[in-house]
């Protein structure tokens, strides 16, 4: 295919991790590889220009976010020709053949705006970590499809769908270039199911295509607490300004319903555990959101 693949990989500590993501790439190696260095406190430049050093690394003084942090890769390989930008977290890893299925995908029609993979757990490659997601507007606001379930033939077609796992996307240019790039406000997490509701609304396909099949490390227990207290956090924040750029007026009743029924009783449950930070970290969440205060960055170990 004679379109410009370009890949961005987001590094925030981890350079093992970064730099596996980086050799996956080596069976159909793109034309550009940026990886941008997201703050990060332990920095990957060295380590890239000794084991890879065809890859471009961008240095962030200050950890921007996953979306802030895309972004800057993002506008990178734009200004230097790319027609596909693939956005690939850390831990992604691709199988042999994902980017020639999701090119193809990106041919058959100029309307796709962006292809989703089939994303396998790392730890045990037959089971789902996830395939696509709908926005539900309920307490999580989305509904994970193929999380953590065994995989196979009910997740082998091609399908519309709201939005796409983000740990491996593969945008088309114009797209990007025509909806602009994912909203820095969200830091992290629900910036692709945004970018994906901008890209429908605008009369863009968003497409789940299976045969590009990319892994990543297992979900919630598997993950540290400081990661979970982070997901718990920008997750439920994440929700209103979503909704805030998205919801109709009974979407914002249903989710207004699910909070003030689900949240208050998750809390009571907790509490009686003895166990009820996660839930005062969705109400901080959702109050900052509301009022418009700024992320307790530090707290959460991000700045």
């Amino acid at each position: 295919m004679s379109e410009r693949l370009a890949v961005v990989i987001v590094h925030w500590q981890d350079a093992a991790e970064t730099l596996a993501c980086v050799e996956s790439l080596a069976a159909e190696p793109p034309h550009h590889v940026v990886v941008v260095d997201n703050g990060s406190r332990e920095p990957v430049t060295d380590v890239l220009a000794r084991r890879a050093p065809h890859v471009d690394v961008v240095r962030v003084p200050e950890n921007r976010g996953y979306a802030g942090g895309a972004n800057v890769g993002i506008g990178r390989v734009l200004a230097r020709g790319a027609d596909v930008v693939l956005l690939l977290n850390n831990d992604a890893r691709l199988y042999p053949g994902a980017q020639a299925a999701a090119r193809g995908a990106l041919a058959e029609d100029g309307r796709i705006a962006v292809v989703g993979a089939r994303v396998v757990t790392r730890e045990d490659p037959g089971r789902l970590w996830l395939a696509w997601g709908d926005v539900t507007y309920r307490q999580s606001l989305v509904e994970l499809r193929g999380a953590d379930v065994a995989d196979g033939a009910a997740w082998r077609a091609p399908r519309d769908v709201d939005w796409v796992a983000g740990c491996a996307m593969w945008f088309r240019a114009e797209a990007l270039r025509a909806l602009g790039f994912l909203d820095e406000a969200f830091f992290a997490y629900h910036e692709e199911v945004d970018w994906c509701a901008r890209a429908r609304t605008a009369g863009w396909r968003v497409v789940y295509w299976p045969d590009a099949v990319v892994t990543h490390t297992g979900r919630g227990s598997h993950g540290s607490a400081r990661s979970i207290r982070i997901r718990k956090y920008f997750a439920a924040r994440n929700t209103i300004l979503f909704a805030r750029k998205h919801a109709r007026p009974w979407e914002w009743v249903k989710l207004v319903a699910f909070l003030g029924v689900m949240l208050p009783l998750e809390l009571a449950y907790r509490t009686l555990r003895g166990s009820p930070g996660d839930s005062w970290l969705k109400v901080a969440g959702i109050r900052d959101a509301l009022l418009g205060r700024r992320p307790p960055f530090e707290s959460l170990g991000l700045r």
